[in-house]
């Protein structure tokens, strides 16, 4: 089989490589290499003797997609191996999310040389995987007895068991998770190195030839065929220090660097806010603008249910629509309530008394603090409140009157009241 005869190939050229690494090594400390010495070491790699004494040491090693030894390089406890169905409805991004993830290997770090081997690839497959499908190609290429390829493959695919029990450490990271009764869960948080990795290898293209080519097309002021990302205020983290492969295979080939991307509440950049002068009211003009989506959206649902008789899912869906429009609302004044106290003493100010109370809380003016403290100016925007949104609901289909303005009415009371200390009310 052309397949078998590949893989071969790809093989002994392995075990060719690290033959001629290790005579070199053997000559850097001896002068001279005696035949004996030369013709065991070429014996001790070929395939087959290669593999018995692999096949052993596998076991030093294990598959994992989270590890421990991120949290401390002596930490003794279990790592992880996560397929994509233990998280398959998950909605976050998590280890799951990877099409192809890298796996990780931990244990002994001299025996490394056992998973880079499984990781050679034909057509794309790693030996391992095919071990995994017992490939029929795979063991053609291999010169041994049936049994012996049989146990070939059960030890290097056990390689993805866990050895022994789960456990942790002293020195990995616990959570303590309350339950009722004094109770609690003590959680044992393990490193993503497989989703970390990914993460490195989406960063890492800023320095690929294509996003050079780009960056520099751009300054020039030139087009350029293909796009570039940017990573603004990446954090390293670094593992391992001088032996990065003393923590895990993956962590050894980003030489112990892993990125971490910014995790911080935007930076928002509003247009200059202006109070609202020159009108008596917030909510035909100014608010309706900044509602209007959410009027709309409200309006076309109720159109849509309006012949249906009401229950208990509608009504919910109703208060949600409403719910939000008092969100915004709530936003809009805090933003007002946030300009430099006292803009309501202007004489362009013709907003009415319960507005101006709401929308200017710090006013620094005793007789009007005393009267604001004193008037129900909260029902007053209320009613207004309600006013409104039954103006900006009514078409010729929809008529809406008392019921629907008290209900307007008592969901934005019980917000302010929530809001109460916030506010000042």
């Amino acid at each position: 089989m052309a397949e078998a005869t590949a893989l071969k190939e790809i093989m002994e050229k392995f075990l060719y490589d690290r033959l001629e690494d290790k005579l070199k090594d053997k000559l850097k400390k001896l002068n001279e290499l005696d035949d004996v010495t030369e013709t065991a070491l070429r014996k001790e790699y070929q395939l087959e003797t290669w593999l018995d004494n692999k096949s052993l040491r596998v076991k030093e090693l294990t598959l994992v997609t989270h590890a421990i030894k991120y949290q401390n390089p002596d930490a003794r406890g279990s790592s992880l191996y996560a397929t994509k169905d233990d998280n398959h409805d998950a909605f976050y991004v998590s280890t799951a999310s990877i099409k192809k993830p890298h796996h990780d290997v931990v244990g002994n770090a001299a025996a490394l040389d056992i998973y880079k081997f499984l990781q050679l690839k034909h057509q794309e497959e790693t030996l391992l995987a095919r071990m995994f499908r017992n490939d029929v190609a795979l063991r053609h290429s291999l010169p041994a007895s049936e049994e012996k390829k049989d146990s070939w493959f059960k030890l290097f695919c056990a390689i993805k068991e866990m050895k022994g029990c789960a456990s942790t450490d002293t020195l990995a990271k616990q959570i303590y998770f309350p339950l009722p009764d004094g109770k609690y869960h003590l959680l044992a948080p393990l490193y993503p190195t497989a989703l970390v990795h990914e993460v490195y290898k989406q960063v890492q293209t800023r320095y690929d030839d294509d996003t050079k080519a780009a960056r520099k097309a751009r300054r020039d002021g030139n087009y350029h065929p293909h796009g570039y990302r940017d990573y603004p205020n990446l954090a390293v983290q670094n593992f391992g220090g001088t032996k990065p492969q003393n923590i895990s295979q993956l962590n050894s080939e980003r030489r112990g660097l892993a990125y971490l991307l910014p995790s911080l509440p935007p930076s928002w950049k509003s247009s200059a806010l202006r109070p609202p002068l020159g009108v008596d009211t917030i909510f035909p003009k100014l608010f309706a603008g900044k509602a209007k989506r959410l009027t709309n959206e409200l309006k076309n649902f109720l159109n849509k249910v309006q012949d249906r008789e009401s229950n208990a899912e509608i009504r919910q869906k109703r208060a949600e629509l409403v719910s939000e429009i008092i969100d915004r609302l709530l936003q809009y004044s805090s933003e007002i309530q946030g300009l430099p106290p006292g803009w309501t003493t202007n004489p362009e100010c013709r907003l009415n008394q319960a507005q101006a109370y709401w929308l200017d809380p710090e006013r620094a003016d005793d007789a009007w603090q005393q009267q604001r403290e004193t008037t129900d100016w909260e029902s007053r925007i209320c009613h207004e409140f309600a006013n409104w949104l039954n103006a900006a609901l009514q078409t010729d289909q929809l008529r809406f009157g008392d019921a629907e303005r008290l209900e307007w009415k008592k969901l934005l009371q019980k917000e302010l009241t929530w809001l109460t200390p916030e506010i000042d009310l």
